[in-house]
């Protein structure tokens, strides 16, 4: 059976790679559901840990839960007089902590809790914790112990069991400023981190009496994340994100500079291997924390500055609070477009296979006269048809100078430059690249040139389109043209004589820093191969030249009294006049 005729393959750069990765196709997948407009700035948003569809959210005096399914309120808890803060979820979902600027925290029962006569939720437990206002709270991983933070820089522990208002445990002045975030263990009972505005992170053992490690982070911190595992914090100040070492003791490990404003929110996601970051930027980054690079995967920008954010753990629904208006999005399925990548990478087809292929064996219906309708099947299998596009078509027929055309047609060759290479490589495989450029006017020779200009460097072409560039001066190098088309290869000319005068500099470069290297390590020992040379003439020692220039461009030294000597004595040579040749000097000293 024959085969069927395939696409020429696109010769794919890194950045268009990019485009079709998997996670760049995964976070593309989010769509805004729906905005909700709240009475006050969003000052914070918590999924639930055990419902992927249940997201809490404070502004001013209302928290209330929502259903991010059919994105609609499920409850709205009351009883505030002043603006609450800090929402947070038990890890089993059952209970709901909350701060508020009178320095109450208040513990909710969100399944089971009787209404009171006014409709709205009455909290199981209220505590008076701070003097200040509480803009944090965090379970431990037990869930029976609670840690609340107030703007007094006073750390408390609860028993939440207990109905008396009094801590566990307090840490008293364990900040100089605001407490404005905090993280626990999800391995330990008793760790967990804190930030604040004096720009300090610390580790917390409860049994212990002070910070177990501090961190400076250089500005105020918004938000603080404890990875899992223990080994590491991230937090966000300003517009640094900071990872730090805590089981070496607090080391910086690594920095992100990829926000322009501050750095609000911090989240998990992918079973905490993504995190996503929120800033006043209105950009939303995702970065990869399985890889150990932590590069940046994917970014997307929203309509508004963003205050809090918060993902689902199923990586589903997004939560995020931008002002007054929280803004809820939905991860969607894949789509046609993923599913055949996926399939195409599973058979080594490439990218360029973008539809699903017509199943194998087709069901078709014939009518007999006088009779029923019966379906009949075929009982050989189809043969699986790529769709062509125009220039693939015309390779199909041979008409290699008519698809150069084609190719070198604006829309293309400004934004397409695989599709070109591709085809260029199809045709020079034939042996028509020759036929294929030749004989043509300078309105069809310019785009050729152009876009040989624009991509000849790029290493990933660099191999077709040398041989574009030679055959094109071959065939109208002797020929009477256009000035414009003279002037481009001129361009084309100068273009690769600086290549190639930038590549001999970096190849001399290349060997300056060889010989210093290679004289460094034999000064330090390391490179003597032969014994008995270094016996005779000694070990190679490198004795620095301080040196000057004169108004003539002349190296000058300066000897042991002081002396300004012109480079050519004792030291350099009479034709050392460049830099490389006074960088160090070199001289055997016996060995005794």
């Amino acid at each position: 059976m024959a085969e069927p005729y395939k696409p020429a393959a696109r010769i794919m750069s890194e950045k268009m790679e990019k485009r079709f990765s998997k996670d760049i196709l995964y976070w593309r997948r989010v769509e805004r559901l729906a905005v909700f407009q709240e009475p006050g700035n969003i000052t914070s948003t918590f999924f639930s840990p055990t419902d992927s569809n249940m997201v809490a959210s404070t502004s001013s005096v209302k928290l209330a839960i929502y259903d991010a399914t059919i994105c609609e309120p499920l409850v709205t808890f009351g009883r505030f007089k002043q603006a609450v803060y800090g929402a947070r979820f038990r890890r089993d979902g059952k209970l709901l902590a909350v701060g508020d600027e009178e320095g109450k925290v208040r513990l909710f029962n969100v399944r089971k809790q009787a209404a009171t006569s006014d409709g709205k939720k009455a909290p199981l437990r209220i505590f008076k914790a701070h003097e200040s206002a509480v803009h944090t709270i965090v379970f431990t991983r037990s869930g029976r112990t609670l840690v609340t933070m107030g703007d007094e820089g006073c750390i408390k522990l609860w028993d939440i069991t207990e109905t008396k208002s009094t801590p566990l445990k307090v840490f008293t002045a364990a900040h100089t400023d605001h407490i404005r975030c905090s993280d626990a263990s999800i391995l330990s009972d008793h760790l967990f981190v804190s930030g604040s505005y004096d720009h300090t992170a610390k580790v917390w053992n409860a049994e212990a009496e002070e910070a177990l490690i501090s961190v400076d982070h250089g500005a105020p911190i918004e938000q603080i994340l404890l990875l899992p595992g223990d080994s590491f914090i991230v937090t966000a100040g300003g517009q640094l994100i900071k990872f730090w070492n805590i089981a070496s003791g607090g080391i910086l490990q690594h920095t992100l500079h990829h926000h322009h404003k501050t750095v609000t929110s911090l989240c998990l996601a992918s079973k905490g291997t993504r995190l996503l970051s929120g800033g006043l930027d209105r950009r939303i980054n995702v970065f990869s924390l399985d890889s150990g690079d932590y590069k940046l995967i994917h970014s997307f920008s929203l309509p508004a500055q963003i205050l809090t954010l918060s993902i689902s753990s199923n990586d589903k629904f997004i939560a995020v609070g931008m002002g007054n208006l929280l803004q809820i999005s939905m991860r969607n399925e894949p789509g046609k477009l993923e599913e055949s990548l996926e399939a195409a990478r599973a058979e080594n087809a490439g990218l360029e296979y973008h539809k699903k292929m017509p199943p194998d064996v087709p069901v078709v219906r014939q009518l007999f006269r006088g009779g029923t309708v019966e379906k009949t099947e075929f009982s050989a299998a189809r043969i699986p048809q790529a769709k062509l596009n125009k220039v693939d078509l015309l390779l199909r027929r041979f008409k290699h100078w008519k698809a150069v055309d084609v190719l070198f047609r604006e829309k293309h060759y400004k934004s397409r430059p695989d599709i070109i290479v591709g085809a260029l490589m199809q045709i020079y495989k034939r042996g028509a690249l020759t036929v294929a450029l030749s004989g043509r006017k300078s309105d069809t020779i310019h785009p050729i040139l152009v876009f040989l200009m624009q991509n000849f460097f790029r290493p990933e072409y660099l191999h077709i389109l040398l041989k574009t560039i030679t055959i094109m001066c071959d065939i109208y190098g002797n020929e009477n043209i256009e000035q414009r088309i003279a002037r481009i290869f001129s361009k084309l000319h100068r273009a690769v004589q600086r290549e190639i005068e930038v590549r001999s500099k970096l190849a001399e470069l290349r060997g300056m820093l060889d010989m210093l290297i290679q004289v460094s390590e034999i000064n330090n020992g390391k490179l003597i191969d032969n014994e008995e040379d270094a016996g005779v003439f000694g070990e190679v020692v490198v004795t620095p030249i301080p040196f000057t220039m004169d108004v003539n461009g002349r190296i000058l030294t300066v000897d042991e009294s002081g002396t300004l000597n012109t480079c050519g004595t004792d030291t350099c040579s009479a034709e050392a006049v460049s830099f490389s040749d006074a960088i160090a000097h070199v001289t055997y000293q016996r060995v005794s």
